[in-house]
């Protein structure tokens, strides 16, 4: 944080850093996003453990110079990487994995199906996608952690606003949509500022957290 932006009442930044790094290094943002996760959930009457899971990417430009892995987004046109997250019902994170933007949706998916298997939501069984995720994933999801993968299928109407640039609302897809949206109100994460893809999976958790914390 430049020191011009820091507030007086605040310590020195390095302190900032120590503990952010720390944090990031030992899974700390991880595991505090997953415990107010579910506190959030209980607060809404559900239970602390998701049963449905909703999967999308997010391509994010960065900044010039210090950024790796990173790639180009042929489809998106966007040069940079891509947020990969998982969101309950609710549109909070569960998970998230950064990735070079040149990186295939579906093989990406299987580190951040990984990730999520690991954190341990055990009712997390139904997780909607987009027809990027194809068969292969959904075989392997389904294989390897009990993951039933289902694709989302966009209709004929819903076709024609996105032809027409109309606001088309996909079931449970757009879900994921929204907390992008979200996440956009976030500075840091209005472009790809991390040299390192964790400490930008560390900004959506603190993202997170601060928008669950609005809620107590």
């Amino acid at each position: 944080m430049p020191m011009a932006a820091k507030p007086n009442d605040l310590p020195p930044w390095p302190i900032f850093y120590y503990y952010f790094w720390k944090w990031r290094n030992d899974g700390t943002w991880e595991r505090l996003n997953k415990t107010l996760v579910e506190r959030r959930r209980q607060k809404a009457n559900r239970q602390t453990s998701p049963s449905v899971g909703v999967i999308d990417s997010q391509s994010v430009k960065n900044i010039e110079w210090g950024v790796v892995p990173k790639g180009f987004d042929g489809n998106k046109k966007v040069q940079g990487r891509k947020l990969h997250i998982i969101v309950d019902t609710l549109g909070l994170v569960l998970v998230v994995v950064v990735h070079a933007a040149n990186q295939h949706d579906s093989p990406a998916a299987r580190g951040v199906l990984t990730s999520l298997a690991r954190l341990g939501y055990e009712r997390l069984s139904k997780i909607p996608a987009d027809s990027a995720y194809g068969k292969n994933l959904a075989y392997w999801a389904s294989k390897s952690f009990a993951f039933s993968l289902e694709v989302v299928k966009v209709s004929e109407f819903e076709l024609a606003d996105f032809q027409q640039g109309r606001l088309a609302v996909v079931p449970m897809r757009w879900k994921v949509e929204r907390t992008f949206a979200w996440m956009n109100w976030s500075r840091r994460l209005s472009k790809d500022y991390q040299c390192g893809c964790s400490s930008h999976e560390s900004f959506v958790y603190l993202s997170n957290i601060n928008r669950i914390i609005k809620h107590f």
